[in-house]
């Protein structure tokens, strides 16, 4: 039985919350254009290699956009869907619930003071880890952080790509089609019941 359960967090246990068309409308250029122009870093703010503000100041010298303040920031602020924190909470009755999740410093900053990882018995952050997902490492360093083997996790994300690398390692991949789904699935599988479905 599986007793290690991982969820992503933005697009899972919280609401997407696309900074990208925002910045490009601020900025004054296409969203595509910008997506461009953000690739070169982005890796290394995922990764913890950069910090958001050092990103932008680069961002700027870089392309000639004023870049007036930290977007990643400003503009970023999801919600958590309760039903999903419900349904983590219940899990940490069969075993370990943890978040792994691909982030940056700002990011990971509001979901902590707005109490968003709190359902967890740990989160494993990509800025602070120095992997991302999809690569193997992120979900091996997980594995071996809680004492357990591939065969024992389960991991949900709303990531096609992501999903697909942690079932190549034996992970129990599910993709994320909505809380509801995923809580009917998980009830049955588990013996869970959650009856009272917050936001629901």
């Amino acid at each position: 039985m599986r007793d290690l359960f991982i969820f992503d967090m933005g697009g899972v246990m919280a609401e997407s919350c696309p900074v990208l068309p925002r910045a490009a409308a601020a900025l004054g250029v296409g969203e595509a254009e910008l997506l461009g122009l953000v690739r070169e870093d982005f890796d290394a703010i995922t990764e913890g290699r950069l910090g958001t503000e050092e990103f932008w100041r680069r961002f700027s010298a870089r392309t000639g956009l004023a870049a007036r303040e930290n977007y990643w920031a400003t503009l970023f602020a999801p919600r958590a869907d309760p039903a999903m924190a419900a349904l983590a909470r219940a899990l940490r009755s069969r075993g370990r619930v943890v978040c792994g999740t691909n982030t940056i410093d700002v990011h990971y900053a509001y979901h902590l003071e707005q109490g968003q990882y709190g359902c967890f018995d740990a989160v494993y952050a990509s800025h602070l880890m120095g992997l991302s997902k999809p690569r193997p490492e992120f979900w091996l360093s997980i594995l071996e952080a809680e004492g357990r083997g591939p065969e024992r996790a389960l991991f949900v994300d709303d990531l096609a790509e992501n999903v697909e690398a942690a079932r190549e390692l034996g992970i129990d991949g599910r993709l994320f089609r909505g809380a509801e789904p995923l809580i009917r699935e998980l009830e049955a599988e588990y013996g869970l019941e959650l009856a009272a479905r917050p936001g629901h």
